[in-house]
């Protein structure tokens, strides 16, 4: 018998490992979101979550609206890099985790990127998350960490 495996709500963790970024709750989710290192198609969000209630949630990643900010101070309408049409909604079961990483294509450095992380669940107001450029891990010399 498994024990204490399902989610707990508020905690923003499962199988002792915290969810990574900033933390909001909507609705009967619990979601974190944090900017990861750029690919080359554009900036990288990567969402964990988890349902605090016993019903299924509804999870729609394509939902998120994501606007990136140029070192000029322009704005721009990012959309998911998903050339195959994978992105689509989803549920989640009660009490249960979940993660995914999507790049957003932009054919420019952005500074800035920002989301809202409540239309994940169709929410609203909206509850828009912002982060600067991810920073490096600095290396030591002869290349240790």
């Amino acid at each position: 018998m498994l024990v204490g495996c399902a989610y707990q709500p508020g905690s923003f963790a499962h199988a002792q490992h915290d969810f990574v970024g900033q933390r909001i709750t909507v609705g009967c989710l619990d979601v974190a979101v944090e900017r990861r290192a750029d690919a080359s198609i554009g900036p990288v969000l990567g969402y964990q979550f988890g349902n605090r209630c016993d019903q299924p949630a509804l999870i729609d990643l394509g939902a998120v609206a994501v606007i990136g900010r140029d070192p000029q101070g322009a704005d721009v309408a990012l959309r998911p890099y998903d050339p195959h049409r994978e992105i689509r909604p989803a549920e989640i079961d009660g009490r249960s985790v979940g993660a995914e990483a999507l790049a957003y294509a932009s054919d420019r450095p952005l500074s800035e990127v920002c989301a809202d992380a409540a239309a994940l669940a169709h929410a609203v107001p909206p509850r828009w998350l912002c982060f600067g450029v991810p920073t490096r891990a600095a290396t030591a010399p002869g290349g240790a960490r």
